[in-house]
């Protein structure tokens, strides 16, 4: 169902449309291609690309915040959403699925990606944290590694439970 909204969303929207239209003509290779797509996403649709681009204003108004937020940047939503993939899916529609969430209000359930990673065994208060920079995050269980998010380089760090 998701690969249909994606897919009419581009039929719709002429910049998205435009905008993958002029990267498929670069010639790169699928990751270049979903590398540059990542970046063009962000400007042109306005898009926190990292967690430090969200607004902490946006933030405050949170009516439900406690401590937890569902704003999330590109990197965050676009890590999640490949760690989730299967191996062979294209690069290129887990970008746009990532962005495709952000402007519409939905969000990764951080449940499933514990699940996919724990089974049943999921620790109490499970830490999901991730790594890396723009198109390269990379997501990390920092109780496996028996080290700090902090310790292991990660931008930002989520915990369930």
């Amino acid at each position: 169902m998701e690969e249909n909204l994606v897919q009419n969303w581009i039929d719709t929207d002429k910049m998205i449309y435009d905008m993958i239209v002029e990267i498929e003509s670069t010639g790169k290779s699928f990751p270049e291609q979903a590398e540059l797509a990542f970046e063009k996403l962000s400007k042109l649709y306005n898009i926190p690309r990292m967690p430090n681009d969200i607004d902490d204003e946006e933030l405050e108004d949170d009516e439900e915040l406690d401590g937890v937020t569902d704003k999330r940047s590109l990197f965050e939503e676009h890590a999640l959403i490949k760690y989730l993939a299967e191996e062979k899916e294209d690069p290129r529609s887990l970008v746009l699925s990532a962005a495709f969430h952000l402007l519409n209000d939905y969000r990764v359930d951080l449940f499933q990606v514990a699940e996919k990673e724990f089974g049943e065994n999921i620790p109490e208060k499970c830490k999901i944290a991730i790594k890396g920079e723009g198109f390269n995050g990379e997501v990390v269980f920092p109780q496996k590694e028996s080290k700090s998010w902090f310790e292991l380089g990660c931008k930002i760090m989520k915990q369930i439970n």
